[in-house]
């Protein structure tokens, strides 16, 4: 009798085992796809800005640019790893823009979460379109160039593509800051 029961938990571990490495496979391949994954529980944060999926022996952390009603493929920075992984964007108490001719500062920390979402989760790469910076943004010291001629962030000598959700999100801060 214990034999039986030794084998048959043995079986349930092996086949538990088995359908983590497929759905790791699986989803892994989503996410890398920029697509949402699949074999998961969905798990979004008070705020919306952070959605967790849990799978079998693995996570995948999101953070949200857009709306968490929005597609999965319009949102950015996705993160997969171990049930164990810690990922939390790095958090800034200010943000400086200087934008047609004036400097703001952003200090309200859903904007400035926003802002960060869009700048550290963006893709660059090395390719720099010849289109007027019209946006000067300073965040941890470092800064960024939006030219919204190419729709593109300049960071460096590397750039990356801006949605226009997320120039028009930016341009909304922008301007309440600038009503206020």
């Amino acid at each position: 009798m214990k034999k039986k029961i030794g084998i048959g938990i043995g079986i349930f571990l092996i086949l538990f085992i088995v359908a983590g490495i497929i759905t790791t496979y699986v989803d892994g391949g989503r996410v890398g796809t920029g697509h949402e994954p699949k074999y998961c529980i969905k798990v979004v944060s008070n705020n919306g800005n952070k959605v967790t999926y849990w799978g079998l022996g693995y996570k995948v952390i999101r953070y949200v640019g857009v709306s968490p009603k929005e597609p999965y493929e319009n949102n950015i920075g996705a993160k997969m790893g171990s049930w164990f992984m810690d990922y939390e964007l790095p958090k800034s108490n200010n943000i400086e823009i200087e934008y047609g001719g004036q400097t703001i500062n952003v200090t309200d920390i859903k904007d400035i979460g926003t802002i960060e979402n869009i700048l550290l989760n963006s893709k660059y790469n090395g390719e720099i379109c010849d289109g007027i910076n019209t946006h000067k943004i300073i965040l941890n010291n470092e800064v960024y160039y939006i030219k919204e001629s190419c729709k593109e962030i300049q960071k460096g000598d590397k750039q990356a593509t801006i949605s226009e959700e997320d120039l028009e999100t930016i341009n909304n801060i922008i301007s309440n800051k600038t009503n206020k």
